[in-house]
C-alpha cells in the first residue's frame, strides 16, 4: 500500500468511528486536499475493495479496510512510543514525526513492540491496539463532576501543544465546573476554560469521589 492509501484508511476509520460514516467533505478537510482529489482516491480505494460507498451519505471501510487501518494505527502508536521513550522527542511533536516515519516501519510492528517492552498505550493515552466498540467519553459530553483525562482523539500539533501547556495530558484529574459551551474545569488550584473544539477531542473517564 502507498502512503496515500494508508492515510485515507486511517482518516476514514477515525471519521467513521466518530460520525458513523466518513463524508467526502470531512475527508478533504482532514487531509487538507480538494474534493476532486478525494473523489479520485476513493474510487481507487473502492477498486481495491477497501471501502463501500453509500450514495449521498459517505463511505465506510470494508472488513479488510478496517483491519488494515487498525494495523496502521498500531504501527503509528508504536513509533510514537519509540520517539518519546527512546529518542526523547517532545510529547506534542511525537504524532507529527511518527506520521512521517510510520510507513517506513511497515512489517516491523512486532519487533518494535517487543523492543519497547510491550506498551499498552501511546504517549497520548490511546491503546496501541485499538479496541473497536470501546466507549469513548469526551470532555465536551460530560456533566459536572470529577474526571481523569485518558486520551486524545485528535493528535495534531496545535491540539497537543495546548493540552501540554495547560497540563491536560493523560493522567490529569480535573473537576468539571460547567459544561455549557466552553468547558470550565479546575485543575489543582487553577480554573481553565477549555474551548468546545478542544473539549470534544479530550477523552476522559469519570472518577468516583473517595475512590
Amino acid at each position: 500500500m502507498s502512503k496515500v492509501v494508508e492515510d485515507y484508511l486511517v482518516t476514514i476509520y477515525r471519521l467513521e468511528r466518530r460520525y458513523g460514516v466518513a463524508r467526502t467533505s470531512n475527508i478533504a478537510r482532514a487531509l487538507g486536499v480538494s474534493l476532486g482529489t478525494v473523489t479520485n482516491n476513493l474510487a481507487r480505494l473502492r477498486s481495491m475493495s477497501l471501502i463501500e460507498r453509500t450514495p449521498y451519505r459517505g463511505v465506510r471501510l470494508t472488513e479488510r479496510g478496517r483491519a488494515l487501518a487498525l494495523e496502521i494505527i498500531r504501527r503509528h502508536r508504536l513509533v510514537e512510543r519509540l520517539l518519546t521513550d527512546v529518542l526523547g522527542v517532545e510529547w506534542h511533536r511525537a504524532h507529527e514525526y511518527a506520521h512521517r516515519l510510520e510507513h517506513g516501519f511497515r512489517g516491523l510492528e512486532d519487533y518494535l513492540e517487543r523492543a519497547l517492552g510491550n506498551p499498552e498505550r501511546c504517549p497520548h493515552g490511546n491503546p496501541i491496539k485499538e479496541v473497536e466498540g470501546e466507549e469513548r467519553l469526551r470532555l465536551s459530553e460530560v456533566s459536572e463532576g470529577l474526571y481523569e483525562v485518558i486520551g486524545v482523539d485528535f493528535e495534531e500539533g496545535e491540539v497537543l501543544r495546548y493540552l501540554e501547556e495547560n497540563e491536560l495530558k493523560p493522567g490529569a484529574v480535573v473537576e468539571v465546573l460547567s459544561a455549557r459551551g466552553a468547558v470550565s474545569v479546575r485543575l489543582d488550584s487553577r480554573v481553565i476554560e477549555v474551548p468546545a473544539p478542544m473539549a470534544s477531542v479530550i477523552l476522559v473517564r469519570e472518577v468516583r469521589r473517595g475512590a
